[in-house]
Formats: structure tokens, sequence, C-alpha cells
């Protein structure tokens, strides 16, 4: 899992293009691609993005993992997803790098 999760940090960075990601991914063995036509991160949304020291600092755009198989793109502003919220699931987002778990729509450690 640590392998996937460095994987997905480097592509919210910008570190590593889409198509860098799904071929690790692949090469990882991961169950996972990113969509193109969904889960692409512009360069202005990944300048935008910002995460501090507490999981409320968090403000851009970030890739949700519900457990579905697939990523969705969602938006974070002060630490909560803005058009999303997961209730009782269990979901993870990547965001700059960072990852953090998902209490309804809020961000936590």
């Amino acid at each position: 899992m640590k392998k996937i999760t460095d994987i997905i940090g480097k592509y919210t960075t910008g570190e590593k293009t889409l198509e860098e990601t799904n071929a690790a991914l692949k090469e990882a063995g991961a169950g996972l691609r990113l969509d193109p036509e969904k889960n692409i991160i512009t360069e202005a949304e990944k300048r935008a993005t910002t995460i501090g020291e507490y999981p409320d600092m968090a403000n851009g755009w970030g890739l949700l993992d519900s457990g579905t198989g697939t990523m969705d793109k969602v938006e974070i502003r002060n630490g909560q997803l803005v058009s999303c919220d997961m209730g009782e699931s269990y979901a993870l987002v990547f965001v700059a790098g960072r990852m953090y778990h998902v209490q309804g729509r809020k961000l936590v450690d």
C-alpha cells in the first residue's frame, strides 16, 4: 500500500504526469489506474493547492479513493470536501503529496 500511496502522492505534487503514474501503478501491480478524462489535475490546480501542518489547512484539488477501484477528482476548502460527503463510508484523499482519511466531508490525520 505504501508504494501505491507514494505513486499517487507524486502525481498530486506534480512530480509525475498522469501517464507516468499509470505506468508506475501498473508496474507495482495495482488494480487501479487514473482516468485521463476524470483524474487530470491541471498545472494551475496543482499550483493553487496548499496544505499545512493540520488537515483543516488543506485547500485545492486532490484525488478521492472511496474503495470503488477508481479515483475521483475533488475540490477541498479549509480541510473539507466541497461537493462530496462520504458519510460513514471509509475514504482517503490524496492532496499535494499527502494522504488524509475522510470522515463525512472532513479531512483528518
